[in-house]
């Protein structure tokens, strides 16, 4: 199994999904981490574009349908659960969508995220969405 974490300084989980700058990729086998990974974020919109905050607020709003996360799916399509602390409605329906479970807190520690997890121990958000 792979668990992901959206990561803007590969040491903590970031606060949007699709901004993060990279993802740590967690290999797991018999409830240990064997191996870790960065995998660098150039697949999700708001990466490519570089948008400013309100430039994403109004993409969103403006172009829900056209809106697309295939490229985050087709990035993380080797993990089964993404661990991050924010993102919108769509990006975690998409996820589900595809058999990634996404799993929303307010860890700060990608590490401690990951070993708190494993041991069934991580606080879980709701999933209210984006917070813009």
């Amino acid at each position: 199994m792979k668990i992901a974490v959206a990561s803007n300084n590969q040491i903590k989980v970031s606060g949007h999904l699709g901004r993060a700058k990279s993802f740590l990729i967690y290999d797991i086998e018999d409830s240990r981490v064997i191996k870790k990974e960065i995998r660098i974020n150039t697949f999700t919109h708001h990466v490519q574009h570089n948008h400013q905050h309100e430039d994403n607020h109004s993409a969103h709003v403006q172009g829900e349908g056209m809106h697309s996360h295939a490229d985050l799916i087709d990035g993380l399509k080797d993990c089964s659960h993404i661990i991050f602390q924010s993102g919108g409605r769509r990006v975690i329906e998409d996820l589900k969508a595809n058999n990634i479970v996404p799993i929303l807190t307010d860890e700060e520690v990608a590490d401690t995220a990951v070993e708190k997890f494993l041991n069934g121990n991580l606080l879980q958000k709701e999933e209210s969405g984006c917070a813009h």
